[in-house]
């Protein structure tokens, strides 16, 4: 099985704009996707930026994930 891990998209920050985010990445902007037999997944990100932190309708996320041998 072929696995992507893939770097995070804030989930589009604010909700509604995760529409969006999901035209400038083919589709993908948060969670599990099957792509031709391949497991993509897209991390939302923690949210822990000491910057100007703004999420409105999309929650933060840290991902564990297990890999074990087939």
């Amino acid at each position: 099985m072929a696995l992507q891990l893939s770097g995070h998209t804030h989930g589009g920050l604010i909700f509604g704009i995760d529409r969006l985010a999901a035209r400038a990445n083919a589709g993908y902007v948060s969670g599990r996707y099957d792509v031709d037999g391949m497991t993509l997944y897209v991390n939302d990100g923690t949210g822990l930026w000491p910057g100007f932190a703004l999420r409105l309708g999309r929650p933060s996320e840290l991902t564990r994930i297990t890999l074990r041998q087939a």
